[in-house]
């Protein structure tokens, strides 16, 4: 599906029917092919919607990306499809552009359901790194050190295993992680708008009273105390943590990660 922007058509997918849950992928500039599983299996009770968010996939726009675009966006998808109020699902760097969106439009949100979410305030984004080059083998790590820093491909092959609590895992996400679905202008535009070196998006939601699923793996680089303060700042929020899962709950604990979504969303009245 498309809808028409200022010189470009943003492109998002529909699977099921039911409330509707838009999805936001991460990066910031993966394309959104990797969190399509997670569509799929929430179309079974839901209507999901997998945007191909602007600066990546088939949405690819001419001028500059910034956080007020990404939600005009959102809101243009939203306006489109004529919804009142949707909930919304991000993973990673897409849980803090839901959170941004939460801030700007709360009562366009039924719900947000916060997938291993990146940092709620810049402060709290530095230890991701060092607890991933913690989880490398030392060879790993010398061969990062080696790389140079436009050679992301390689890197992302090295650093990838780091995000899973079973390294074989990887194998399930690798083949929709690849350089050619990341784009990197795109990355440093979206990151420096919402995380940039001041960020801090708690003072915008601290009225914030819709409910809120906050879920990810206990084992995840991002660590848990990122997830426990955005637990903290947000009023009607719910702490879930899964044990032996990292950066990718849907992969490695699905047995566990979409029956806690499901329930979310079946005991939120607002999207029953």
């Amino acid at each position: 599906m498309i809808v028409p922007r200022d010189g470009f058509d943003l492109h998002y997918r529909i699977y099921g029917a039911g409330k509707p849950v838009v999805i936001l992928s991460g990066g910031p500039g993966f394309d959104c092919d990797y969190m399509e599983p997670v569509a799929k299996e929430l179309a079974k009770d839901h209507q999901a919607i997998l945007v191909e968010l602007r600066g990546t996939g088939r949405s690819i726009p001419a001028e500059t990306i910034n956080v007020t675009l990404l939600l005009e966006d959102l809101e243009a998808i939203r306006q489109h499809l004529t919804l009142d109020h949707w909930t919304v699902l991000g993973h990673s760097a897409g849980a803090v552009l839901a959170m941004v969106y939460a801030g700007r439009h709360p009562e366009k949100i039924t719900s947000l359901i916060l997938a291993n979410s990146g940092p709620i305030r810049r402060a709290s984004a530095g230890a991701e790194m060092d607890n991933l080059f913690m989880r490398l083998p030392r060879e790993e790590r010398d061969a990062l050190a080696k790389l140079p820093q436009e050679d992301f491909g390689q890197m992302l092959k090295i650093l990838l295993p780091g995000y899973f609590y079973d390294r074989s895992n990887q194998s399930a996400v690798a083949p929709q992680l690849t350089p050619d679905k990341f784009h990197p202008e795109t990355s440093a535009l979206v990151g420096a708008s919402i995380m940039g070196p001041e960020a801090d998006h708690r003072p915008a939601l601290a009225n914030f009273s819709k409910p809120v699923l906050i879920i990810a793996g206990r084992q995840d680089p991002l660590d848990p105390a990122v997830q426990y303060e955005i637990h903290l700042a947000l009023k009607n929020s719910t702490l879930t943590l899964i044990d032996r899962c990292g950066h990718f709950p849907w992969i490695e604990q699905p047995d566990k990660f979409y029956p806690a979504v499901r329930h979310f969303l079946s005991t939120d009245p607002a999207s029953n």
